[in-house]
């Protein structure tokens, strides 16, 4: 209890004092009411356009949760800013711009200001630790611009986060350089002589909940034509089984008979892969030379981009799960199965969602294997 009112105490006097240096954030602004923002609209697919925001001397604010503001002489501008919030039935969106967080609790961090130009690839807190995140909605950013913009004179990559190896990894197959990755976890504030903005790869409508079940096809591509390298494929074709053991949700999505699954598996030559300790090229080399895909509903199903077309995939997956993997196989042309079981859900924010405990029938996964 004391801990708690301390910190709140500390929080309410962090917030006024840098209310005084930063300034109050006053209202929000539309990128066409400023000439020191440019607008470049990135024609990716039919029917399918991005913008790309160039700031003169501008500022972005994140609390690498919900909300990240671009801030201009202390005005919000609202269309590279975002506000993710939830609703009761689970459903997230982008909120309207006068939910941003930094009208009520200002911009309460040390502002960083940085020559040069800075690419932000920030989206909410699934990209700061998330695999699937990083890969659909942080990474595309850099396909977005690429095309528009060249990379080589970006002076900095502001990241959400370089904690994870797959982030290092993934950036060192781009060659972003290491001295040009800034985290959001240190540069939370920041003000450059250019900021780039993209809008989000992925939420393309403001529900956030229904675009995240449907990845662009063009991301798959970029990822594909980014990450795999044809001179590494194999004449054996790989049969793999996802392991969740080391996964930051493995406690909370359980297969109640794993054991007898995994030993299923292993009688049909499948191998069973923690995808945590193997690095990410050996992924990606994986998946595409991939027969047959097996595994219970988690961001290790993101390396379905890198399969080929007719890679059968088996997903165990509860009830309340979305048909986020299932529309990603369909996308990328793959032979999609699933094991749907009900759950007792565990409830988080509110609301049900896919964890809990499932145990999966043998004679169906056999019934699939062979057909």
């Amino acid at each position: 209890m004391i801990k708690k009112f301390l910190q709140k105490i500390f929080k309410k006097v962090s917030y006024s004092f840098f209310l005084k240096i930063h300034g109050k954030i006053i209202r929000s602004i539309t990128s066409d009411s400023d000439q020191r923002i440019e607008v470049k609209v990135a024609n990716i697919e039919k029917d399918l356009k991005y913008n790309i925001y160039k700031i003169t001397n501008g500022r972005l604010y994140t609390d690498r949760i919900h909300d990240t503001a671009v801030i201009l002489d202390n005005k919000i501008v609202e269309e590279p800013s975002f506000q993710l919030r939830y609703e009761s039935d689970s459903k997230m969106y982008n909120s309207k711009i006068e939910d941003n967080v930094v009208f009520t609790k200002g911009t309460p961090r040390i502002l960083r200001n940085l020559k040069g130009r800075v690419l932000s690839l920030l989206t909410g807190g699934g990209g700061n630790n998330n695999y699937w995140h990083w890969l659909f909605d942080v990474l595309p950013r850099l396909g977005l611009c690429n095309k528009y913009i060249n990379l080589e004179e970006i002076n900095y990559f502001l990241l959400p986060n370089l904690l994870r190896k797959f982030q290092n990894e993934t950036l060192d197959c781009l060659n972003i350089p290491i001295n040009k990755r800034l985290s959001s976890k240190k540069f939370r504030h920041i003000k450059a002589n250019e900021l780039i903005v993209t809008d989000h790869p992925v939420v393309v409508t403001g529900n956030a909940t229904k675009d995240i079940e449907n990845v662009p096809g063009w991301i798959m591509e970029w990822l594909k034509n980014s990450f795999v390298k044809n001179d590494k494929k194999k004449d054996k074709k790989n049969k793999i089984y996802i392991d969740r053991k080391d996964a930051t949700s493995a406690n909370l999505r359980v297969i109640v008979n794993e054991k007898e699954i995994k030993n299923l598996l292993l009688e049909n030559d499948f191998i069973l892969l923690n995808l945590g300790d193997i690095n990410f090229s050996e992924q990606v080399n994986l998946f595409n030379n991939a027969d047959c895909i097996v595994g219970l509903h988690g961001a290790g199903f993101a390396n379905l981009a890198f399969c080929q077309p007719r890679t059968k995939v088996i997903e165990f997956r509860s009830s309340n799960a979305g048909p986020v993997i299932e529309n990603l196989a369909k996308t990328n042309n793959l032979n999609y199965h699933s094991i749907t079981r009900e759950v007792t859900p565990i409830h988080q924010y509110g609301f049900p969602n896919q964890q809990g405990s499932v145990e999966i029938p043998i004679n169906r996964l056999s019934e699939i294997l062979k057909n």
